[in-house]
């Protein structure tokens, strides 16, 4: 382990001290950051390196476009004109191996510095969000093509975009980490694993304003298959302005998931499967357990073929093998569950030995493709209802059914 301080930073907070930072990056160390603040752009982290904070030390992304890498830097990079976000990343590791970020310190992606945060507007209804600026990072932390990679005991804070993105991974660990985002702020995700392998997140926090876990397929930077598969999540604490677990995004396949023991409160969707979310883009999805989940959501479960596009669209592939069991889920809004005319397309989708709230106020689903003048606590539309629910109970103050099969 080597001293940043050794290489020139002073952890002023003052001015950014991105090439001192580099050097002692360099040596392929582990790079120690003792108290202080460290105001920085884009860090390139070595095989066999990493980072280690104080419980006092910071990690601040410097505000400045032009302290920051490339939109073009590596050809699996990419970035949203629509969303205003660069290609731009506070941290970066591409093709390495053996890399550790841990301590108690914080990385902050300096969201409060790039976003006025006096100009709030709703462009999703009641789901409040503050005015894009001009320019903005994106993914805080950017991990590529990477192999045994670990997160340990740190706080990931404020990033101005997605907190982090870990793509074509392999051998990932994320232990007792913190996410802490502005719920305020626009695509403020907490963990993207893309197409990754051998994935392991236990014991985290994460508050985000966009989908806290989300599980996805998005192979097309690739250039090549990858499957997302192997990802393990277990008791976690998870609160968001969107999803709180989502599986889907891409072209490609996520498989064998299992996630258990997790808490998810104070957000707008508990559990979010959608296989496709732009028409002619489709992931499959198959061999995924939730288990002994508790979930307080505006709407518990929405499990649709795709987000609210055209339902005949010819990309779309099946989701299968889906598991719930011991679910606790109380929601204002009825969950979905939408079968489409597509035969086949979802497979094997079994809740087990749970109970479904809906509170006396509870509404109808989201607006989305597939509303219904009747609703139940849960809503199974165009479909098989046969064994969906087995020894499971709903619970409503205007006695609703647990499940309704209606068709459009």
């Amino acid at each position: 382990m080597v001293d940043v301080k050794n290489f020139g930073a002073t952890g002023d907070g003052l001015l950014a001290e991105t090439a001192v930072i580099q050097n002692a990056l360099d040596t392929g160390k582990i790079v120690h950051f003792p108290t202080g603040v460290y105001r920085t752009g884009t860090l390139y982290l070595r095989s066999g390196g990493g980072i280690h904070l104080d419980p006092d030390a910071v990690i601040l992304g410097s505000t400045d476009p032009a302290d920051y890498n490339a939109n073009d830097f590596d050809p699996r990079n990419t970035f949203s004109v629509k969303e205003r976000a660069s290609g731009a990343h506070l941290i970066i590791a591409a093709d390495c191996e053996d890399i550790t970020i841990s301590g108690a310190g914080i990385i902050s992606g300096n969201r409060n510095g790039i976003f006025k945060t006096d100009l709030v507007h709703t462009p999703f209804g009641n789901r409040p969000r503050y005015v894009l600026p001009r320019w903005r990072p994106g993914a805080m932390l950017y991990f590529a093509g990477c192999r045994k990679i670990r997160l340990e005991g740190i706080i990931l804070h404020d990033p101005a975009y997605w907190t982090t993105l870990f793509h074509d991974c392999e051998d990932l660990d994320i232990d007792r980490i913190t996410v802490q985002t502005d719920r305020l702020t626009n695509n403020s995700d907490g963990l993207d694993i893309d197409c990754c392998r051998k994935v392991r997140i236990i014991n985290c926090t994460i508050i985000s304003g966009d989908d806290a876990i989300a599980i996805r397929g998005n192979q097309r930077p690739l250039k090549k298959d990858a499957v997302c598969s192997d990802i393990t999540v277990d008791n976690c604490i998870l609160s968001s302005a969107a999803c709180g677990v989502r599986i889907g995004v891409g072209n490609g396949t996520i498989r064998n998931c299992r996630l258990s023991n997790v808490k998810i409160v104070n957000t707008s969707i508990g559990i979010g499967i959608c296989p496709s979310y732009s028409p002619g883009s489709c992931t499959e999805i198959s061999q995924a357990v939730f288990e002994n989940f508790s979930i307080s959501a505006n709407q518990c479960f929405l499990i649709v073929p795709n987000w609210g596009v055209d339902i005949n669209d010819p990309a779309i592939k099946k989701v299968s093998d889906l598991t719930f069991r011991n679910i606790e889920a109380v929601g204002n809004q009825a969950s979905l569950i939408v079968f489409p005319h597509k035969a086949g397309m979802f497979q094997n989708i079994r809740f087990l030995d749970s109970t479904f709230t809906l509170l006396p106020d509870g509404t109808a689903p989201r607006r989305i493709h597939w509303t219904a003048p009747e609703f139940g606590i849960i809503n199974q539309l165009d479909g098989p209802a046969e064994n969906i629910l087995t020894n499971c109970r709903g619970i409503s103050a205007d006695h609703k059914p647990l499940l309704l099969k209606k068709s459009r």
